[in-house]
């Protein structure tokens, strides 16, 4: 178990050094500056930069000249939770967008990893349309995800603790999820289905998830790891696949 744990846990290494041997690590940076771009676009452009600057003015009204350092520190916080949803909201677009970019890259690394079986394909409008679907899934399971979180978070003594144990439990069921569905979105698996299929290799997708979720929890950060991780998804989705053909 303690093995198959540490080897998804090298699974984004894997994933760097067959991109390299595939000299397909520059699609890795599409999506990486479009994740910048559309950070700089929201920040400059966009609703949240609007949304800063409007908080701050507000709080600035409000909170006298005398108290700068009170003002500042305000300021600072509303900066890094402009951040956060900033990068939280730019990074889930660059996923549609750059969805068919991330189809390429799991056609390459299916054909290295599962030679002799074809990879589906598909147009770049398909994979952009899946994607958007993957997502409205995942806001729905979201709801759903925090809506037990709160019921749980009033149990007698151990709701803050069950609480905690179920967020983490979610967050790292949606990294597994998050970075397998360009390679089972292209087989035309359901959620079901990907569930299953990722069940076989649960310890290595535990593993994998366990690194994956700080790298991309980290705003800014994030702009860079998160394709990566894409990748390394891929790589734990074509293991999962492997797994189900060979038990069938």
């Amino acid at each position: 178990m303690l093995a198959r744990i540490w080897t998804g846990m090298t699974y984004l290494r894997h994933a760097w050094v067959l991109c390299g041997t595939l000299k397909i690590r520059w699609l890795l940076a599409v999506p990486m500056v479009l994740n910048v771009v559309l950070v700089l676009l929201l920040f400059r452009y966009g609703l949240m930069g609007a949304l800063s600057r409007a908080v701050i003015d507000i709080i600035a009204e409000q909170v006298s000249t005398t108290a700068t350092v009170l003002l500042t520190i305000v300021t600072r916080f509303v900066d890094i939770l402009i951040v956060v949803l900033v990068t939280y909201t730019a990074v889930r677009f660059s996923a549609i967008i750059a969805s068919p970019v991330y189809g390429v890259i799991a056609e390459r690394v299916s054909a290295a990893l599962l030679p002799g079986q074809t990879f589906p394909t598909r147009s770049w409008a398909a994979d952009i349309m899946a994607a958007i679907g993957y997502e409205s899934k995942k806001f729905i399971l979201t709801l759903v995800g925090t809506a037990i979180a709160l019921v749980v978070s009033f149990i007698p003594l151990f709701g803050p603790t069950l609480n905690v144990s179920w967020s983490i439990a979610v967050a790292l069921t949606f990294v597994c999820f998050d970075f397998t569905d360009a390679s089972f979105s292209r087989r035309g698996q359901n959620m079901r289905t990907r569930a299953r299929e990722l069940s076989r290799v649960l310890p290595e997708a535990l593993g994998f998830a366990v690194i994956a979720l700080p790298l991309v929890s980290i705003p800014i950060l994030n702009l860079f790891t998160l394709p990566w991780c894409c990748a390394a998804g891929m790589y734990l989705a074509t293991e999962a696949h492997r797994r189900a053909e060979l038990s069938t």
